[in-house]
């Protein structure tokens, strides 16, 4: 009897490490910004790196080869249009203004190239153990360089970034060890060997995990089985109707999160999101909203990409999707907001930017007060919002609305120094809790 229930419990632990070790997992492709904002730049030329103070060979040769590598890791990503650097130069050295060809230009320049070879004696033994001496070489390189954009329209820095590393080569003489140039460009390949997401767009791939979930009930162990089958087999849109019938009889938490990582795997976070979304109301559980949060920034990193580098936005609907991103950031739980145009010039281009905020705003299931309902209270007060507005008629207006949160927009600056500014306003305790800053996403 000991015999069959030692067995019993082997085969059980056998299964658990089965299960365990086979773990079912589903791809998750996720857009990503670029180190750098190079937001508005899509024509470049790639100039040629600067040696720095040493014009030496290997500097030369060096900086020819970090050029030659950008260039094609440049040319790879697809991002980029490239402008012939031979022309920028011409139009530079004759005075003339680059503006028209080209929206930036990326260069850098090398920091610092050191090599160091040294050797040593090294005690080795013979299989029958007898001792002798063998000088070892050792070839060492370390390189540190820097790249950064200019922008065409004003000349302004974006980076710069700096890169530096090292490696080495060792042999029973110096003609095994690797040269210097050698040692040099492995070390540039592997430093700009991720080149692609400091500048732009691109995507990550990422991995879910789809759990079956600890259960006594045969009945929801069986179902759930029967869904984690349907994944194995790649039917994802059967086993989230699974998954999801499984949530709604028995209330099982892995269930629905496992559905909202197959319509993640499917590309539809906002679906995904939603759905936690729902179901974090219902349960509180802590898992749900820990996995909400992470779509809920995977949805920000997809907004952040389209406003930044899509092609097709006007310049009111990208800063009204970042102003927009930014003022969810500050909202309190259960706001309630109006938008004030409080711009004293470019009132018709503001208005432009707030029905956008309202369209999103909307969509996103925040509050707004009706803009005809402020228009009621400004017509019942005397009053018309016709340009600068105090803080204190905002709040009296915006109280009496029924608001809790006001929306500033304003504008500051002329032609390429225009920029929308934003206030986020606490209407219940009089304070700012957002104000926008002179960056260039805020450029319009």
């Amino acid at each position: 009897m000991k015999k069959n229930i030692w067995k019993a419990a082997v085969l059980s632990l056998l299964a658990v490490l089965i299960m365990s070790g086979c773990a079912t997992t589903v791809r998750v492709q996720t857009e990503q910004m670029p180190a750098l904002d190079t937001s508005g730049i899509r024509r470049i030329a790639i100039m040629p790196f600067g040696t720095g103070a040493n014009t030496g060979r290997l500097h030369r040769e060096m900086s020819q080869y970090i050029t030659s590598v950008a260039t094609r890791q440049i040319q790879q990503i697809g991002h980029f249009t490239l402008v012939s650097p031979a022309e920028i130069d011409r139009l530079l050295r004759n005075n003339q203004s680059i503006e028209g060809h080209v929206d930036a230009l990326f260069s850098g320049q090398i920091s610092y190239i050191n090599v160091n070879e040294r050797s040593f004696l090294e005690q080795r033994r013979t299989r029958d153990g007898r001792v002798y001496s063998v000088t070892v070489f050792i070839r060492e390189a370390d390189i540190g360089f820097n790249y950064y954009f200019s922008r065409a329209r004003d000349g302004s820095i974006i980076g710069p970034v700096f890169k530096r590393g090292s490696a080495s080569s060792r042999g029973d003489s110096s003609a095994q060890l690797r040269t210097a140039e050698q040692l040099l460009r492995g070390i540039v390949d592997d430093q700009l060997r991720l080149l692609h997401r400091e500048i732009a767009p691109h995507t990550v791939t990422e991995t879910r995990r789809i759990a079956r979930g600890p259960s006594g009930d045969r009945l929801l162990r069986s179902e759930m089985n029967i869904a984690h089958a349907q994944v194995r087999a790649g039917d994802y849109r059967a086993a989230i109707n699974t998954y999801l019938d499984i949530f709604q009889r028995h209330g099982n938490i892995t269930a629905v999160l496992n559905a909202s990582f197959l319509l993640e795997a499917l590309g539809d976070v906002r679906a995904a999101a939603n759905l936690l979304s729902a179901v974090l109301a219902e349960t509180g559980s802590a898992e749900v909203r820990d996995a909400l949060d992470r779509q809920n920034r995977i949805l920000l990193n997809q907004a952040a990409v389209a406003r930044e580098f899509g092609q097709t936005l006007t310049g009111a609907e990208r800063i009204a999707a970042h102003a927009s991103d930014e003022v969810r950031r500050v909202l309190p739980h259960g706001a309630r907001l109006y938008i004030i145009n409080n711009a004293v010039n470019d009132r018709s281009l503001a208005y432009d930017v707030i029905d956008n905020m309202s369209s999103i705003f909307i969509r996103s299931g925040v509050n707004l007060v009706e803009r005809q309902n402020i228009d009621l209270i400004l017509a019942e007060k005397n009053l018309q919002f016709s340009g600068f507005v105090s803080d204190a008629d905002i709040m009296s207006i915006g109280n009496l609305a029924g608001a809790n949160t006001a929306v500033i927009v304003s504008m500051t600056g002329t032609g390429a120094a225009r920029r929308l500014q934003l206030r986020v306003l606490d209407l219940e305790r009089g304070v700012p809790v957002f104000i926008s800053d002179t960056g260039e996403a805020w450029r319009l």
